[in-house]
């Protein structure tokens, strides 16, 4: 199944729908408004396990931290918007707030401020969390609910593309859709190339672009030709 790096291809971003670029991290970034969008985060994932008997060693937090290093170098934006799921678990959590806390600050050094919208592992607030959040004419939510609107940017499925004993997260988008991946590396993702499709990407035009090693991204093409390639190769 091979990859081609695909056009518009700038400081390691690669041109997405009409307004966005891809980052490797696993962001989209809307440059006209200084924006990057990211999902499915999971802090406190070591914790949530702890509770449960696991021992799981510390780790979410400084790994996001990387990755938001990485990114930032690349691309100069004034707001991360998590699109849902900046945590693992809706259970109170001091560490966990901690971590966040520690994000929050460490984004504002940068002179990024952070804006987190209501994913379905981020349970109730007080004041609750925004459900979405308009970037350039498009609505950014979770998409673990329907989102209504023209054109969507959403995580949740965390979609990954798995061949040869490898899981690469992807984004998933045609002019109107963009599918974010897990910006955790403990997300399982949803395996596009052979898994069901959930109602978001049934019907749609959808292109797949999959990361490779954390420095660059590979336009594998339209979805539907990826998925029948695949399928002959494992009939």
């Amino acid at each position: 199944m091979p990859g081609s790096s695909g056009s518009g291809r700038e400081g390691g971003l690669l041109a997405g729908p009409p307004g966005w670029r891809l980052a490797p991290e696993g962001a989209a970034v809307f440059e006209s408004e200084r924006v990057a969008v990211v999902a499915d985060v999971h802090l406190g994932y070591e914790w949530a396990r702890g509770s449960g008997g696991d021992m799981v060693p510390e780790h979410s937090l400084r790994e996001t931290l990387a990755r938001l290093d990485r990114l930032l170098s690349r691309v100069s934006v004034d707001r991360l918007v998590v699109a849902g799921d900046l945590v693992e678990s809706p259970s109170p959590c001091p560490r966990t707030f901690r971590d966040v806390a520690l994000l929050a600050s460490w984004l504002a050094g940068r002179g990024v401020s952070l804006v987190r919208l209501a994913g379905n592992h981020d349970g109730r607030r007080q004041p609750p969390l925004a459900e979405s959040l308009e970037v350039g004419g498009w609505t950014v939510a979770h998409g673990h609910r329907p989102i209504p609107g023209p054109r969507v940017v959403f995580g949740h499925h965390h979609p990954s593309l798995r061949a040869g004993g490898i899981s690469a997260p992807c984004f998933l988008f045609d002019d109107r859709t963009l599918a974010l991946p897990a910006f955790s590396p403990n997300a399982a993702g949803l395996d596009v190339g052979t898994a069901p499709l959930p109602p978001a990407f049934l019907g749609k035009p959808l292109r797949c672009v999959a990361g490779a090693g954390g420095e660059e991204l590979l336009d594998f093409g339209p979805l539907d030709l990826l998925r029948g390639a695949i399928a002959a190769r494992l009939r």
